[in-house]
């Protein structure tokens, strides 16, 4: 298992691309289609056809109504905008909207965020920003005590609210009158984001990436160069250096293909955090305001314990997964023409307790259609990862983090996914069965896997203490896998591939 898992990373490394090879040219006339909608997105058309509606607001909004009251001249200077969608009739519902300002400004001598409203009074001038059910209109984004509010609130959520992480929130202070005429403007579409737990993939891939490209697309602001600014570094995050390198690798990998759509693989990195960004645009001292032209704040930063917040999303997650293949140098649309089932194997905690002896119970079924891989992704490149995936046509994980790159598998393949069981004492966090009524089998992420739309899951349930390595159930307890179970599901899987 171990040569022919060295052989199989070997044939997987990461090769240049060149003009003659069939997957780039279906590559590049796969990017051209996707360039060439965007580019009709973005410029709109004149066309009432159906087609033309369709590619017209489809990731972008078109131009907004702007009419000039008669008699009445506009104020001079640039003022601040501002739109959501989701909940505006709650103050303090900060994970259930997200933003677009435009035209608000960074000060990055005070740290603070500021909306410039036109002159005069707000609350006659400006529409309010919440409509709270019980405290009525409500003309600004943070609330604070100490100004007489009845609580402390900021307007939206930087990354998701658990009970042992600190939740990162978000507001501007409003202040009448135009922007500043000495500020540095930041062009095109920015994001502020704050990482939730930068050294696990699934975190970096679905509750930090993802979001802010679904963000994009609900507000209608998708650019193929968004300019990410994280809140913090990986070198302040990370306690240790291994730590700070793996927190750069999933950064890059899974911000980057966000911030430019024409960089080459090589070329991905950590995005800056919003404090360097800000000085290195105002020119080292801090005192200029830097004003964004569009800034992308909240947004819904929970894909594994939410499913209402993926409800509708199933074509942002296919158009996340192509954004971060084609970054990596991987066509996004070609399927593979040949079978690869890979195993995942893991170590500590939710592992295949038997992974080689399903890899030696694999290979002996299926040997003769498939190449047969098993792999725990050490020492791979996120690009050969990515490949390797990406040449999957049925995977075999357990569950967690190390599974979250399942979802980048091509159109039509299978993943099958270990379930768990809550043990003795454990809590439900997600719908699981009461432990002391029995238990039952149940699929870690399924908020997210249910709105995959392009990979077939297959579940290898779990249904009592014989399916542990300890004899005993527990969310966090590695799985003894019966080949006699799982052989035959990817048999169906595989045969669900045939043309028919």
């Amino acid at each position: 298992a171990e040569h022919d898992q060295g052989e199989s990373r070997r044939r997987m490394q990461a090769t240049p691309l060149h003009c003659c090879d069939r997957n780039t040219l279906r590559l590049c006339a796969a990017l051209v289609v996707l360039c060439l909608l965007l580019a009709h997105t973005l410029t709109g058309s004149d066309s009432t056809s159906t087609s033309a509606a369709d590619a017209a607001v489809m990731l972008s909004a078109t131009a907004p109504v702007r009419i000039r009251l008669p008699g009445r001249r506009p104020p001079r200077g640039a003022y601040s905008r501002w739109r959501c969608v989701g909940d505006l009739e709650t103050i303090g519902a900060v994970e259930h909207r997200g933003c677009v300002f435009e035209k608000v400004c960074y000060l990055p001598n005070e740290s603070d965020f500021v909306f410039y409203s036109r002159p005069g009074n707000v609350s006659e001038l400006s529409l309010p920003a919440v409509y709270d059910h019980r405290q009525g209109a409500q003309h600004t984004f943070r609330w604070r005590k100490s100004r007489g509010d009845g609580r402390n609130a900021d307007f939206v959520a930087l990354n998701k609210d658990v009970p042992y992480k600190r939740q990162l929130t978000w507001s501007a202070r409003t202040q009448p009158g135009p922007v500043p005429a000495g500020a540095v403007w930041a062009r095109g579409v920015s994001a502020l984001s704050a990482p939730f737990a930068p050294t696990n993939l699934g975190h970096v891939a679905w509750d930090e990436a993802f979001p802010l490209l679904a963000a994009m697309a609900q507000l209608g602001v998708y650019s193929p160069s968004l300019r990410v600014l994280r809140t913090h570094s990986c070198a302040t995050l990370a306690k240790r250096a291994s730590s700070s390198a793996v927190c750069r690798k999933f950064a890059a990998a899974f911000l980057g293909p966000l911030t430019d759509a024409r960089a080459a693989a090589s070329a991905l990195q950590e995005p800056p955090t919003l404090e360097a960004e800000a000085r290195a645009l105002a020119g080292g001292g801090g005192g200029r305001p830097v004003c964004f032209d569009k800034l992308l704040v909240g947004g819904t930063f929970d894909s594994f314990n939410r499913e209402e917040l993926n409800v509708g999303k199933e074509p942002l997650i296919a158009l996340y997964r192509a954004r971060v293949l084609a970054a990596h140098g991987i066509s996004p649309t070609a399927p593979p023409s040949s079978h690869t089932i890979t195993i995942v194997a893991k170590k500590g905690r939710r592992a295949i307790a038997n992974v080689r002896r399903v890899a030696a119970a694999v290979r002996a079924e299926f040997g003769s259609v498939a190449e047969i891989v098993l792999t725990d992704w050490a020492g791979m490149s996120m690009a050969e990862q990515l490949r390797l995936v990406a040449s999957t046509t049925v995977a075999v994980s357990p569950c967690g983090g190390i599974s979250m790159l399942l979802p980048f598998l091509p159109q039509g393949a299978a993943a099958v996914l270990v379930n768990y069981m809550l043990g003795e004492g454990e809590e439900a966090r997600h719908g699981e069965c009461d432990p002391a009524a029995g238990g039952c089998s149940w699929t870690m992420e399924a908020e997210l896997w249910r709105h995959v739309r392009h990979v077939t899951k297959v579940y290898y349930q779990v249904t009592g203490p014989d399916d542990f390595a300890r004899g005993r159930p527990g969310r966090d307890e590695s799985v003894r896998v019966d080949p006699a179970r799982l052989l035959p599901l990817i048999g169906a899987a595989i045969r669900e591939m045939e043309p028919f």
